[in-house]
């Protein structure tokens, strides 16, 4: 299952230092049952890996909070793309972003490297059709070899 919105909502109120209660709250959970709401999010597994991944993303972005060290070779600033299909293809493939958002960034860079089958205008299958009956049994036959004479 993907991450709901107040699953998503939940786990970065937690990720911002809230309590349980008060993140429900401001995941949009009624005040009388926050607690309960707070203790069935926090075990969630949807709402696990979506702070697995907040954390990750804050130490790669910010490696002087103290909490992990980048990894050798790493180096934060690197990251700009003059091309957007090249965008596309690095978040696909970030094994850090939530399926969800890897989905949507492989269906955007779709139509990009693939063609629709039938994305054709109306002139253009015309001009199929007629090469297709060209070279079939009613093909034209090679004009006369005329020979001059003298």
């Amino acid at each position: 299952m993907s991450l709901t919105n107040q699953q998503r909502l939940y786990a970065e109120a937690r990720f911002a230092g809230l309590g349980k209660k008060d993140a429900a709250m401001a995941a949009g959970c009624p005040e009388k049952t926050a607690s309960q709401a707070g203790s069935r999010l926090e075990k969630h597994s949807n709402v696990i890996a979506h702070l697995a991944r907040l954390k990750a993303n804050e130490s790669d972005s910010n490696p002087a909070a103290g909490r992990d060290p980048l990894p050798a070779g790493i180096n934060p600033k690197a990251e700009f793309y003059d091309d957007p299909m090249e965008l596309l293809k690095s978040q696909m493939n970030n094994p850090l972003l939530d399926p969800k958002t890897r989905i949507q960034a492989a269906t955007a860079l779709l139509p990009y490297m693939h063609q629709k089958q039938g994305e054709s205008g109306k002139k253009e299958k015309a001009d199929d059709a007629a090469q297709d009956a060209v070279t079939g049994r009613f093909k034209m036959s090679a004009p006369p070899q005329l020979a001059l004479i003298k």
